[in-house]
């Protein structure tokens, strides 16, 4: 049986405080609603790359955020982003990603995933919003030999996602300069605080 997002009551809520953060989950609709709003403000507002259908509600919002948990971390900067469990995922509508990617080879072990998506995070990372194939693929392939994952966990794009062009394009200098904080390929984006976390690339 499907089922919606847990708004959480029972426990402390903040759960986590420290001297530079305070997090918790959404206990109610409202917490939930000023979230998409802040997506809003952060995707469309600024980044100019936001879901055409926010532009009439002022929200960010999709289907997903029914079924998924809202994690908020406040600071002088603050972070919203949503998640769901591999098994959440599976008794309703699937993971965000899937929409992509093929996710066939994390099935084994779908009890210990959490899919986050939507994530506002001032001073944090973005896709770039340029639609050239080459220029994406040239940053992939800059990141790929030292961040991809073991083969048994990569993915490949689902069809009609998949990269096009057989160009030996080259990207510009500032997309090689190690000294810049967003690296992007297609269909995810990583900035240089993931990349130190051991985080690693999933795409073929």
């Amino acid at each position: 049986m499907p089922t919606t997002a847990v708004l959480v009551h029972d426990c402390e809520n903040p759960f986590a405080t420290t001297k530079l953060f305070r997090v918790g989950m959404a206990a109610t609709l409202e917490d939930v609603i000023e979230r998409q709003w802040l997506r809003y403000l952060d995707f469309n507002c600024e980044l100019r790359d936001g879901l055409d259908s926010s532009a009439w509600t002022g929200l960010d919002r999709d289907r997903f955020d029914l079924i998924c948990d809202h994690l908020m971390a406040h600071d002088t900067a603050t972070c919203k982003l949503r998640m769901q469990s591999g098994y959440r995922a599976k008794g309703n509508l699937g993971y965000y990603g899937e929409e992509f990617f093929d996710f066939s080879s994390f099935e084994s072990m779908r009890g210990e995933v959490l899919e986050l998506g939507r994530a506002c995070v001032l001073m944090g990372c973005s896709s770039l919003s340029s639609q050239n194939e080459d220029e994406g693929m040239a940053l992939y392939k800059a990141m790929r030999e030292k961040y991809l994952v073991e083969p048994s966990l990569r993915s490949n794009p689902v069809a009609g996602r998949g990269y096009k062009s057989n160009s030996s394009y080259t990207a510009p200098l500032r997309y090689r300069d190690c000294s810049e904080p967003i690296w992007t390929f297609p269909g995810a984006s990583v900035d240089r605080r993931r990349l130190t976390m051991n985080s690693r690339l999933s795409i073929s």
